[in-house]
């Protein structure tokens, strides 16, 4: 009888010690493929909402990342027409490429006629049919909803903004926003009543100005956007604006604008003037950033020599910050269930060494070697790690497809509307292979030990064993 035989008969023998271990590592096994899952899930949710907003790769100015904010006009790109059709036009990137659009960044102060209230705000300027494309993507094919261009082409000068920004800018009846607080009455300080402090009187003034050579706005509630031109200079435009859209993070929902890109650039620049602040590049699938990036980089270099060519991991640091903590508390989980597996496999064999001292005798004395004597144990801790693993591999695939047929969903940090919870099982081969193995391997090693412990009994002492 070979040394396999008599670890399987051993371990089917004897139920009562071999299935507490089979079940541990089985949970084990469950956690890790359930929580790998998850975390795979959220990784791709992350980078197609980020790809959705940022794009894979970015046209800017060099220096844009680091000082655009201060001065969004100097940073701009004035020929961005001309980049986008030649970007369009490369042969090596017409089968990489989905979308290609212009994006602007606003940043002024924002105001509304015969008002107290004006805040500052941060706005975004882009072409709605552009944007509608952009937030399509599925590359992972998630089938996550796509994220909504709430912008018009019919209605060039209107616009959305943050819920908070409306309340700030006491907008929340006007505008019928549920959930949205009224602004408490306060009686102004001092230093708002001085004769030189700016009201949104002044804004109104300036608009009066700035539009009047141009047709009346559509009637609507309306704000007056103020911003500071490249030389300086304030432009005022009015917005109608379309509805309000609640930010998922506070300051960001208290600034929030969002406005056509013409409309933006008639802000930043005055009449006549087309300029953006990027040129967003969405590509088929996130595999093809890495050979389209100097591709890219050449043809716009070939433009402009002051452009350059950003990835959205530069755009948004935070992104890799996200994956490497969900990483980090995978790999955590995974090196706390392969420790369990170990001192479970560890427990049962030395129990099972204890319990059949007199058979270990026996078969020494019928001729095993020692090293016959330790492999068979050391196929029983084995073939423990596998049923478990193996076992717990199904149950968590199980698991993972009634979770994904509950149809559950919730809201995830950094987003304001709910997602579907899904764990994904597709993606997970690797994982899948990996943890029965490892699995496996610990388990055999964790009953090295006992097993050596085993091989080294004298046969007379094992014999005489009560």
């Amino acid at each position: 009888m070979s040394g396999f035989e008599i670890a399987f008969r051993n371990t089917v023998r004897n139920s009562r010690r071999s299935v507490p271990s089979i079940v541990a590592v089985a949970l084990g096994t469950a956690a890790i493929v359930l929580f790998n899952g998850y975390v795979s899930y959220m990784i791709h949710g992350m980078q197609t909402g980020t790809v959705r907003s940022l794009g894979h790769l970015q046209v800017v100015r060099d220096g844009y990342l680091d000082f655009g904010r201060g001065n969004p006009g100097r940073f701009s790109i004035h020929n961005y027409e001309k980049v986008i059709a030649a970007i369009r036009q490369e042969a090596a990137l017409q089968s990489r490429i989905a979308v290609v659009t212009p994006e602007l960044d606003v940043y002024g102060i924002v105001g509304r006629d015969g008002r107290d209230e004006s805040s500052s705000f941060a706005g975004e300027a882009w072409n709605p049919s552009e944007r509608r494309a952009l937030g399509a993507w599925d590359g992972f094919d998630m089938h996550m909803p796509a994220t909504r261009a709430t912008l018009n082409e019919d209605q060039p000068d209107s616009g959305v903004m943050g819920v908070g920004l409306a309340q700030l800018l006491d907008l929340c009846g006007d505008l019928k926003v549920p959930h949205c607080r009224a602004l408490p009455q306060i009686m102004p300080s001092p230093a708002e009543r001085a004769p030189g402090a700016t009201t949104p009187d002044d804004l109104a003034a300036l608009a009066a100005t700035s539009m009047a050579v141009r047709p009346a706005p559509k009637p609507g509630i309306s704000v007056d956007l103020l911003a500071a031109s490249p030389t300086g200079l304030p432009n005022v435009m009015r917005m109608t604006v379309l509805r309000t859209e609640r930010q998922a993070i506070r300051d960001v929902d208290a600034t929030y604008v969002a406005m056509p890109l013409a409309l933006g650039q008639r802000l930043v620049f005055g009449p006549g003037v087309k300029a953006a602040s990027t040129i967003i590049v969405q590509l088929r699938q996130t595999s093809m950033m890495a050979p389209a990036h100097p591709i890219l980089e050449r043809v716009v270099k070939s433009i402009d020599p002051g452009l350059t060519v950003v990835d959205f991991h530069e755009v948004s640091p935070i992104y890799d910050q996200i994956v490497n903590n969900y990483r980090t508390i995978f790999r955590f989980i995974a090196v706390l269930m392969g420790l369990v597996t170990m001192f479970s496999v560890a427990n049962t064999i030395t129990m099972a060494v204890a319990e059949r001292t007199r058979e270990i005798g026996t078969l020494r004395a019928l001729g095993f070697e020692r090293s016959a004597i330790r492999m068979v144990f050391l196929i029983e801790g084995a073939l423990l790690g596998l049923i478990g693993a193996v076992s717990g591999v199904a149950g968590g695939l199980l698991i993972a497809r009634l979770v994904n047929a509950a149809g559950m969903t919730w809201t995830p940090p950094g987003r304001s509307a709910p997602i579907p919870l899904r764990i994904e099982t597709v993606s997970q081969h690797e994982t899948l292979i990996a943890s029965v193995l490892v699995l496996t391997i610990l388990a055999c090693l964790s009953a090295l030990r006992p097993a050596s412990r085993a091989s080294r009994l004298p046969i007379t002492k094992a014999l005489q064993h009560a």
